[in-house]
């Protein structure tokens, strides 16, 4: 007798199979408020997965796998859907964005190329996103969507050394990194994300060619400083071909003085990406508008809707300017996959700028996120995040146990607990924030992990969740107040 494949029969099912786990799903979003924030899988459970997870001779089936995950998987959720969960700059996944996904997964579409749907959307989402961060829509620019912020910033800086071996008159795609040719130097301020370290040594320029720039009093690079790196480097010889300016950086949310920064790439032929992962829309708050309007100047912009757009794990994406220079970089077209071959007459297929070629449509959920909010509800939700981070910083201010470790930026608020009576040193103050931290966690009202900001042990809260408001501001500085209190008196 052959065997019937049951996946046959999940097709003819799946209405009701459908039903059961959408009801799950709409059962833990609507319980997720109210459930402890930190869930992390318990030791006893994680030695439960390792140990009885044998292959099956047989095919279980379908029901037992819909309840396998409702008792087993979704019992331990990352921190990040909850409404008081400060610690990562991702977000929640919008309601609508799950949905669009499942359709994204449905259709098994891919994003690379083709004439489906999601081709011509992502074209329209591309302009959607130039417009909510201010990058020129001009004719030759073009939006791309990877896993995350550091798939983007590998593309970009990838184009970017393609650029300069150019100008320079030779082709690194045939050559490489091998032949006689002058070194290649980036350049980033000291608070940019660890991603930019990791490209250019996968892009064989090594970390040892990448400059880190000093920053200001608010943790911003400092154009001066960059300004003498560049000519240092030409003067021993060196080739500077790109520099990256943070918008928003994920450790204290300072943004650059991406406009100076700008000028001097300008004038000394740089390519200037801005990794805007975090706060490249952030310029929809008014208050944040001019210090980000030096985005417009870039040649590529990162930007990140998992995060303050709500779309679900995973989706960077890439805002180049120069379109032709992408495909320059990265165009290889196997005899099975050409495109249409008049661009004018149809929408560039994106394998061809980029360095994947098969990848799934993140395009539905993006776009979906962003349509069911409008520009609207995106302005709204930056904003808020903005005021809930002011009145955190308020109400350090006004707290004698509360310490402002840095200034105040976009949605990110770094702080400490300092005793009333304090004769702790410096190491045992970073211990009794780190061991606040945790305590915070184990008790279930909020989450919120420790960074380093000057060397000091900060606690680091971001707020990035669509409902979050002031009073989950005003809950966080009183818990940490009472928890830090109990520890520093030996309560706890």
């Amino acid at each position: 007798m052959s065997y019937e494949i049951p996946f046959r029969q999940d097709r003819l099912a799946f209405s009701e199979l459908g039903r059961r786990a959408v009801g799950s799903v709409a059962e833990f979003l609507n319980a997720r408020p109210e459930r402890a924030v930190d869930r992390a899988v318990p030791p006893a459970d994680q030695r439960a997965f390792l140990a009885n997870m044998a292959l099956p001779e047989e095919g279980v089936a379908a029901e037992e796998i819909l309840s396998f995950l409702k008792e087993r998987i979704m019992r331990w959720p990352m921190p990040t859907g909850h409404p008081r969960s400060y610690g990562w700059i991702n977000s929640p996944p919008a309601p609508i964005s799950l949905l669009a996904d499942l359709v994204a997964g449905t259709l098994n579409n891919g994003l690379d190329g083709y004439d489906h749907p999601s081709i011509f959307l992502m074209h329209s989402l591309g302009r959607w996103l130039m417009a909510l961060s201010d990058f020129s829509g001009e004719k030759d620019s073009l939006a791309l969507l990877f896993s995350g912020g550091s798939a983007a910033n590998l593309n970009a800086l990838a184009v970017a050394r393609y650029r300069a071996a150019k100008e320079d008159g030779w082709n690194i795609r045939e050559e490489g990194l091998q032949s006689a040719h002058p070194p290649l130097v980036a350049y980033a301020g000291d608070q940019a994300h660890s991603s930019i370290q990791r490209c250019v040594e996968m892009l064989g320029i090594g970390s040892a060619n990448l400059r880190t720039i000093p920053s200001d009093d608010r943790f911003r690079m400092r154009p001066e400083a960059l300004a003498e790196a560049i000519e240092t480097d030409r003067r021993a010889g060196l080739r500077p071909f790109c520099v990256v300016a943070a918008a928003g950086s994920t450790n204290t949310g300072a943004i650059d003085p991406l406009a100076d920064i700008a000028r001097v790439c300008r004038e000394r032929g740089l390519w200037m990406h801005v990794d805007g992962a975090y706060g490249g829309i952030g310029g929809l708050d008014p208050r944040y508008a001019e210090a980000l309007s030096g985005m417009a100047l870039a040649d590529s912009l990162t930007l990140d809707p998992h995060k303050w757009l709500q779309v679900p794990l995973d989706c960077g994406a890439l805002l180049v300017r120069d379109r032709q220079m992408n495909r320059e970089a990265f165009s290889l077209v196997p005899d099975y996959l050409v495109p249409p071959s008049d661009e004018a007459d149809s929408v560039p297929w994106p394998f061809e700028y980029m360095f994947q070629l098969t990848y799934a449509d993140r395009a539905l959920k993006t776009w979906a996120a962003i349509a069911r909010l409008g520009r609207e509800g995106v302005s709204d939700i930056v904003c808020r995040c903005n005021r809930a981070a002011d009145a955190l910083g308020r109400e350090i201010d006004a707290a004698p146990d509360l310490e402002l470790l840095a200034p105040v930026s976009l949605s990110v608020v770094n702080f400490r607990y300092v005793p009333p009576a304090d004769g702790l040193d410096a190491a045992a103050l970073d211990a009794l924030n780190k061991r606040l931290s945790a305590e915070i966690s184990a008790c279930g009202e909020a989450h919120v992990p420790t960074t380093r900001v000057d060397e000091q042990v900060a606690l680091r809260a971001c707020f990035l969740h669509y409902e979050n408001t002031e009073e989950d501001a005003r809950h966080l500085a009183a818990l940490v107040r009472r928890v830090g209190g109990e520890l520093a008196t030996g309560g706890t």
